[in-house]
């Protein structure tokens, strides 16, 4: 099969009236996944930099004291459901930000409180460690989309974290840290 020239699809192109133009990158967009991922970076950018505020503000308030949720058990698993939001970007990044800043945001009440939650609502305790065992699978798989400007969050949450082997996780982490380095 002959392949268009920039120059022929161009002209094809101008062919068709803008209805068509329209209907055939719909039709592109449903069919093809690189087309659609493309198109919704091209168009969602912007979008996704204001959800993430968005979220970040949301995670914030379920921080704030509240007379009927004094001990506020509650928060760990609403702010997995807004991390769980994020998972909609198409920029990794920006999903993974979400995420990194629920899980520095409450590491140090995890690590406070751990035993409590765990006594009295382990769903809650349960919802922030899944949200941390993502990390860590991404952080496997393709750490340049967690390490590279998140460094010194994820340092803090692998300091805090309360981990029965900590000292290994820790060890784990300086030693992912120096193999990017040196790529």
């Amino acid at each position: 099969m002959k392949k268009l020239k920039v120059s022929e699809l161009r002209a094809e192109l101008k062919q068709f009236d803008q209805n068509e133009l329209i209907e055939l990158i719909v039709g592109l967009y449903k069919q093809h996944a690189e087309v659609k991922r493309t198109l919704n970076r091209y168009f969602m950018e912007g979008f996704e930099q204001e959800e993430v505020e968005r979220l970040i503000e949301s995670i914030k308030k379920l921080d704030s004291s509240n007379a009927r949720n004094m001990f506020r058990f509650d928060q760990l698993r609403e702010g997995a459901k807004l991390v769980k939001q994020a998972d909609a970007f198409a920029d990794p990044v920006l999903r993974n930000y979400v995420r990194i800043f629920y899980l520095y945001y409450f590491v140090e009440y995890v690590e406070k409180q751990a035993d409590v939650i765990h006594s009295v609502a382990p769903g809650e305790l349960n919802a922030f460690f899944t949200e941390f065992e993502r990390l860590i699978k991404t952080i496997q798989t393709e750490p340049e989309l967690v390490v590279f400007g998140l460094t010194e969050e994820v340092d803090f949450l692998m300091e805090h974290v309360p981990a029965e082997d900590k000292a290994s996780l820790l060890k784990w982490w300086e030693q992912k840290k120096r193999s990017l380095n040196q790529l």
